[in-house]
């Protein structure tokens, strides 16, 4: 059943717990009984006291605090009496809890008895338990797809009953007992079975089981006991792995790289962009008399287009070093005094992103659903000579008249920063859900830059759990900055100079077969003609050069070459520096579709079975597949339909964002994220777009010639 909110906790470190605790019991099972036979009522007896005694939870000994009183009501199998008496009552609650899942678990318990879920439930019943704080809205969910996860929820939504009834979805006061019983149960069992481990004889283990033993013990359980005292004394989660982070950057760079050859070879994605930069120029706001600029020209098309690829090559350019600087950050070879400065630029640059993309959402809002809320000022220009634009209204006093419109403002004042904005995005995810008619107001170019924000603000996000990242410095950390904003300033005066026109007007003239490739490839001379070098090749210089620099003042290494003179991109322009002395010497909005596409993956008999049984499945790809035409359209229901028929997990995210994790028996197991369209059509520039990341991710899965 779908959770209509966002998550707020999940439940990755309770199915941490019972994963290691089911290694362990499969690991050493026949180890484990044979020690438990083995002892005698009173050996049993110690074992557990001196356990207890000396281990994380002192359950059933000496000292009965209101804590210890809670832990025993809470997890009564740990009885000294009931575990020393018979040797089979611990074995058989080790076997329940190491090989049930934890869903099986919160249903049924030992040999029939009450789940963890009806357990607690009969103890509040009874007076025996009592939550001790409680959190209005906040509700823990219990179903095999969203087990154990923490959400925000709108009691009086009819789905929300409908899982409350069912027994699926908790209170957080009654879900945070239940969460709390299953974790424990795991970590005391998985430190018992330890200090029974480490008892046994010598002449049982070969060398490797044993220091794999001793490693567990000393290690793996001490960390996660501390991570689960902290956590149950702050409320929060544990953070996400940097490795988690490192590939999802890597993705997002590599989906950026291969939009760029989909702007160069699917005309009607390029037309799109070149539109939407064109229906948003800042000219068309309003000043306080009500007036706005001349209406586009011929001249302002050229502009677009330039701009249309300069963003894309500009964002695919931050996210190659956001991803260098990451994994600098995390290499061992790097010296650790150093780290603290990584640490800083990775800072800057992920908030010079934020910046980049809030500037961008702010120029489609100006334009679009908040067009009566902004000004231009007369005669006012900012450094790229664009007119100066100011918000006109305080978000807070449309007081809830226009919840969509409030929020979406609130993203857009500069004063919002990007922990700031996480609140917003969660606001706007909730009235996503609650209120799913009013999107209906963003048109799709607001909605694009909308899914780039929330992309960086809940990176930035995920890695202030996993590190203390220090605040934004103006004053360090600001060499990949400075270098971006020199190249800025460069390619300003260069856009002054393009004429596309004879290619590209009127802008349908785009569409024509090869146009689109021309207009880029004169794109293309026109900046070397001025500059000397293609414009993607300066903003990889710029990459390079920082990152090599920072590889080197890390790893204690010279560069003589590369500090013969300061970096400045006026240098490189002046002196025409040679970038193919570089890693990469291709462009990459040249890559060639057949290159991005090559795969090894083989079509899966199993999935094409799956879709000739399902027409509209069938319908969907080969709408997706096959030479588009005009007016083509797929609804998104179909899409999900079609997706889920192929054996794909379909999960919501933020807002309009939509996730589809393929399924285990896919070649590759990366996720294919899509936001779904304002009008819940895909339409447009949105199928060949979508066509690609398909093939690109998951290789040909769907062969077009098989699905017609």
């Amino acid at each position: 059943m779908p959770i209509p909110h966002q998550t707020v906790m999940n439940c990755e470190f309770l199915e941490d717990a019972h994963s290691e605790f089911a290694r362990l019991y499969n690991t050493y099972n026949w180890q484990i009984r044979a020690i438990w036979h083995k002892f005698d009522r009173n050996e049993r007896a110690r074992l557990f006291l001196d356990y207890f005694n000396n281990g994380p939870s002192d359950l059933h000994v000496g000292n009965k605090s209101e804590e210890l009183k809670l832990k025993s009501v809470l997890i009564p199998e740990l009885s000294l009496n009931d575990v020393s008496t018979s040797a089979k009552f611990l074995l058989n609650h080790f076997k329940h809890r190491a090989t049930m899942s934890l869903f099986e678990q919160y249903r049924v318990g030992l040999d029939g008895a009450l789940g963890d879920g009806p357990f607690v439930t009969e103890k509040m019943n009874k007076k025996q338990l009592t939550p001790r704080q409680n959190r209005p809205n906040y509700y823990y969910t219990f179903t095999e797809e969203w087990y154990g996860e923490l959400v925000e929820l709108n009691k009086e939504d009819k789905e929300t009953e409908a899982l409350i009834k069912g027994g699926d979805c908790v209170s957080y006061g009654v879900g945070s007992l239940i969460w709390r019983r299953q974790y424990n149960s795991l970590m005391d069992f998985r430190f018992l079975v330890l200090s029974m481990l480490m008892k046994t004889p010598r002449a049982w283990w070969t060398e490797e089981q044993w220091e794999l033993v001793k490693q567990d013990n000393s290690t793996v359980v001490d960390k996660m006991a501390e991570m689960v005292k902290n956590m149950l004394a702050t409320g929060k989660a544990p953070g996400t792995t940097f490795a988690k982070l490192l590939i999802a950057i890597k993705k997002q760079r590599n989906d950026l790289e291969g939009y760029l050859a989909i702007l160069r070879d699917e005309p009607s994605v390029l037309v799109y962009h070149v539109n939407s930069w064109l229906l948003s120029r800042p000219e068309l706001v309003t000043d306080d008399r009500g007036h706005s600029l001349p209406p586009e020209t011929d001249k302002h098309i050229s502009c677009a287009i330039f701009e249309v690829v300069r963003g894309w090559i500009q964002k695919f350019a931050i996210m190659r070093y956001m991803y260098n600087l990451m994994e600098m950050w995390d290499n061992p070879n790097t010296k650790s005094d150093y780290k603290r400065i990584i640490l800083q630029e990775i800072s800057n640059v992920f908030h010079f992103e934020y910046n980049r993309a809030q500037a961008h959402l702010i120029r489609h809002v100006q334009t679009g659903i908040g067009a009566r809320c902004f000004r231009r000022v007369p005669n006012a220009y900012d450094e790229a000579g664009n007119p100066r634009v100011v918000m006109r209204v305080k978000p807070e006093e449309l007081n809830g008249s226009d919840s969509l419109l409030q929020h979406m403002l609130r993203l857009c004042q500069p004063q919002t920063h990007a922990s700031q904005a996480f609140q917003w995005i969660h606001k706007l995810d909730y009235l996503y859900n609650s209120k799913p008619s009013c999107w209906k107001s963003l048109q799709q170019r607001e909605i694009d830059a909308l899914d780039e924000l929330i992309w960086i603000v809940s990176v930035i996000q995920e890695l202030s759990k996993a590190v203390a990242l220090p605040p934004l410095s103006r004053k360090t950390g600001q060499i990949f900055i400075n270098g971006s904003r020199e190249l800025d300033l460069c390619l300003n005066k260069i856009r002054k100079e393009l004429d596309l026109q004879e290619f590209s007007v009127p802008i349908n003239k785009l569409l024509e077969p090869g146009r689109a490739n021309e207009t880029l490839a004169q794109l293309d001379d026109m900046v070397v003609l001025h500059a000397g070098c293609k414009m993607d090749f300066f903003c990889h210089f710029v990459v390079q050069y920082c990152s090599a620099y920072h590889r080197a003042q890390s790893q204690e290494t010279k560069d003589t070459e590369q500090n013969e003179h300061p970096f400045t991109t006026a240098y490189c322009i002046d002196q025409g520096v040679d970038l193919k002395k570089y890693e990469e010497n291709r462009s990459p909005a040249q890559t060639s579709a057949s290159e991005n596409e090559q795969t090894v993956n083989k079509p899966n008999e199993e999935q094409l079975q799956k879709l000739n049984a399902n027409p509209t499945a069938k319908m969907v790809f080969s709408t997706l597949f096959k030479e588009p035409k005009a007016g083509a359209s797929i609804t998104w229901t179909a899409f999900i339909s079609a997706m889920v028929a192929m054996g794909f997990d379909a999960k919501h995210g933020y807002c309009s964002v939509h996730v589809f994790i393929p399924p285990r028996n896919m070649p590759v197991m990366t996720v294919l994220t899509v936001s779904r369209p304002p009008n819940h059509k895909i339409e447009g520039h949105l199928i060949p777009t979508l066509a690609r990341q398909l093939k690109k991710l998951y290789g040909i899965f769907v062969p077009p010639d098989r699905v017609g």
